[in-house]
C-alpha cells in the first residue's frame, strides 16, 4: 500500500494533492474515536484476562500514539508549506516517525497475540506473529482470510517490517532537511569548498582584521548555501551502499499507513466476534473538532 501519485512540480505537491491529503487527514481523524471504542468494547467482550491486558495496553496504547505522530508531522511539515524546514523540525519529524514505524508494526502483532491469548494458546513469544503458521492456527478464519490478501501481506514483507526492523535495529527513517537539483547540489559543493578555504587557510600570525575579513566571507557563501534547495517531499533509511532503499513520499505515505492500521483493527474486531459469537457494538458517526 502506497501514496499518490508523484507531485507535479519540483517545487512541492499540487493544490489538488494538499486538499487530497487534508481531506483525508481529516477523515481519518474523525474516524479513530470510533475504532478506539470499538475496541474497549472488545476488550470487555474478552474472556481470558491477559487477553484483555494486551488489548487495552498494548493495543488499545498504540492506536493514540500513532494517531498523534501523524497529526504532529503534519502540524510541523504541511504539505503545502514552502518555508524551509530547520534541522531540528527535521529531528522533530523523525522522532514521530520512529514511534510511528515501530507502533504500526507492534500492532500487527498486538492483534496476534490477543488471538492466540484468548484462543487458550501458550506460545512462546518468539511464535507469536501475524504470519507464523504456528500463531495463526489460533486466529479466527475470517482474520486469516484478511491478512492473506495480496496487498496487506506485500505491505507487510516489503515495507512495514522493512522500516520496522531498520528502526529498532539498523538505519533508522530520516527526512533530508533539504532537496537539490544537480545544478543546485554542484553549486552548493562549490560554495562550501570555498567557505570552508576561508576558513581553513589562515596563515600564522595573520592580522585580526584579515581573518574578521575571512569569516565575514565565509558566512555571506554559507548564506547562499542556505538559500538553495526545497524541502524534501521524501524520507528514507539510507540512499547509499548495500542497505539503500528507494525513497518514499512523507505524506501521503503516512496517512495509507494509518488508514490500513484503522482498516486492521476493524477487520481484526470484526472477525473475533464473528468467530465467538459475540455482538458487536452501536457507535454512532463522530467528527472531531
Amino acid at each position: 500500500m502506497s501514496g499518490t501519485e508523484e507531485p507535479t512540480d519540483s517545487g512541492g505537491y499540487s493544490p489538488d494533492q494538499v486538499q487530497h491529503f487534508l481531506d483525508r487527514l481529516r477523515e481519518l481523524r474523525n474516524a479513530q474515536p470510533g475504532i478506539q471504542i470499538d475496541l474497549s468494547y472488545l476488550s470487555e467482550q474478552l474472556t481470558v484476562q491477559r487477553a484483555k491486558t494486551f488489548a487495552n495496553e498494548a493495543l488499545g496504547r498504540r492506536l493514540p500514539v500513532i494517531n498523534r505522530s501523524v497529526l504532529n508531522i503534519y502540524d510541523i511539515y504541511p504539505p503545502n508549506r514552502r518555508e524551509f524546514l530547520t534541522k531540528d523540525e527535521c529531528s522533530d519529524i523523525a522522532i514521530q516517525l520512529h514511534a510511528f514505524a515501530i507502533n504500526v508494526y507492534a500492532i500487527l502483532d498486538n492483534a496476534a497475540w490477543i488471538s492466540m491469548l484468548q484462543a487458550g494458546g501458550n506460545l512462546a513469544p518468539v511464535k507469536v506473529s501475524l504470519y507464523k503458521k504456528e500463531c495463526q492456527a489460533f486466529m479466527p478464519e475470517g482474520f486469516v482470510e484478511y491478512i492473506s490478501q495480496p496487498t496487506v501481506k506485500k505491505w507487510f514483507t516489503d515495507y512495514g517490517k522493512v522500516y520496522r526492523d531498520s528502526t529498532a535495529h539498523r538505519i533508522p527513517p530520516y527526512l533530508p532537511d533539504r532537496n537539490y537539483t544537480t545544478k543546485e547540489a554542484t553549486r552548493w559543493q562549490k560554495l562550501h569548498e570555498e567557505s570552508m578555504a576561508l576558513l581553513l587557510n589562515c596563515k600564522p600570525g595573520e592580522p585580526h582584521d584579515q581573518v574578521n575579513e575571512r569569516i565575514a566571507k565565509s558566512e555571506q557563501l554559507n548564506v547562499e548555501k542556505d538559500r538553495l534547495g526545497r524541502n524534501s517531499l521524501m524520507i528514507a533509511l539510507t540512499l547509499t551502499g548495500e542497505d539503500a532503499t528507494h525513497p518514499i513520499y512523507l505524506h501521503p505515505q503516512l496517512l495509507c499507513d494509518w488508514g490500513l492500521v484503522q482498516e486492521f483493527v476493524q477487520a481484526f474486531t470484526q472477525s473475533m466476534r464473528q468467530h465467538y459469537g459475540w455482538e458487536a457494538p452501536r457507535i454512532p458517526p463522530m467528527v472531531v473538532n
